[in-house]
């Protein structure tokens, strides 16, 4: 009797201790930056993989090619998808972006879209908090925001859409 309790105390203690294990390798995974081999930083979600946006954008616009330079400067993935103005103008109505909030460009990440020069802080509060919307969006091309230098007239107000409203999402 006494050998088969202490059996079942050891069996129980190894279990607590894996389980334990497990959340700590759970949590320590959850870590907001990733280092791989190349010793190159990728930023990363609360999901743990790598962010990766998916840029579209007409081949003439050079600010574009500024805000694609400056994702890329921040180790993040871009996609990049140069189609016609018609095409870019199509995508924004399939993704249900009103007028008022048009920018140059277009994104796509994890499901949301981008709309514009929007900072990485609003990309990454998007994807931390996963609100149920469709996305947020920099109307414009305000100067100041990424990839449109680096003289800032006022702040940066990110708009966030879902169905038909739209509320403000960030100030920076």
């Amino acid at each position: 009797m006494r050998k088969r309790r202490r059996q079942i105390l050891t069996n129980a203690s190894i279990a607590a201790s894996i389980t334990l294990l497990l959340v700590m390798i759970t949590i320590l995974s959850q870590n907001t930056n990733s280092t791989q081999p190349e010793g190159k930083t990728i930023m990363t979600h609360p999901t743990t993989h790598p962010m990766v946006i998916t840029l579209y954008k007409a081949p003439t616009c050079s600010c574009c090619g500024e805000y694609e330079k400056y994702l890329r400067s921040r180790s993040v993935e871009v996609e990049v998808k140069i189609i016609d103005q018609q095409e870019l103008l199509a995508l924004k109505q399939r993704l249900g972006i009103p007028s008022k909030l048009f920018s140059c460009h277009t994104s796509i990440v994890d499901g949301y879209f981008v709309e514009g020069h929007v900072p990485l802080e609003a990309i990454y509060k998007l994807l931390a908090e996963r609100p149920s919307i469709d996305g947020i969006a920099l109307p414009g091309m305000p100067e100041g925001s990424p990839g449109m230098g680096d003289h800032r007239t006022g702040p940066l107000r990110i708009y966030a859409k879902d169905g038909d409203s739209v509320t403000l999402f960030l100030e920076l």
